[in-house]
């Protein structure tokens, strides 16, 4: 299985790119987002969801791994197929559409064509627990006068934790701790003892 590949591109459509690697092209399916960021001629690192069917392989390819684990969370979802997960992924972040999902608002999936009202609702329902209660936005609503808790949220998720494991330390924080970036750094010494 390829889960990784490196190369330079050397045509793109508007679904797809050949990535040259080692004189082998491969044709790499991209959500639309990141695709319309990419040029010819540009050297790009993709991680890959290799599908295989009985009558074809399919490459499907993400700036990281955070992108890469999602897509495969979606396409889990019975209904939900490697193409309309990219669709999906192309029309908001990875986090507006974990909001949406935790917090049950199906109408942005009703947006891509091929999922209509039963497929949006169990993307919901089958996702909901994968991701937990608390996304940045619950976060926010649930205990916030400001934004320090969503900052923490949104700064380790960025430092590539996902969002399990910022769960399993958010509440063991000091609660003295004042500033944001105390806070901070002691989920960061919290993680590194998962």
């Amino acid at each position: 299985m390829i889960a990784y590949l490196k190369g330079k591109v050397i045509n793109e459509t508007d679904k797809s790119i050949i990535l040259l690697v080692d004189n082998i092209g491969y044709e790499v399916f991209l959500p639309n987002k990141f695709l319309t960021k990419i040029k010819k001629e540009q050297e790009l690192d993709l991680y890959i969801y290799h599908k295989q069917k009985e009558d074809a392989q399919e490459l499907y390819g993400f700036e990281n791994l955070k992108e890469r684990d999602f897509f495969l969370k979606l396409i889990s979802v019975s209904g939900v197929g490697p193409k309309s997960a990219l669709n999906v992924m192309s029309i908001a972040s990875i986090q507006d559409l974990k909001e949406a999902i935790v917090s049950g608002d199906a109408d942005i999936f009703k947006k891509v064509s091929g999922i209509g009202t039963k497929t949006a609702e169990r993307i919901i329902v089958e996702l909901k627990s994968k991701f937990g209660s608390l996304s940045a936005r619950s976060v926010n609503n649930k205990d916030l006068k400001n934004d320090s808790n969503l900052e923490i949220f949104e700064a380790l998720n960025a430092l590539g934790f996902n969002d399990n494991e910022v769960r399993e330390v958010y509440n063991q924080i000091p609660k003295d701790l004042k500033t944001t970036s105390d806070k901070i750094k002691a989920a960061l010494k919290l993680l590194k003892k998962i």
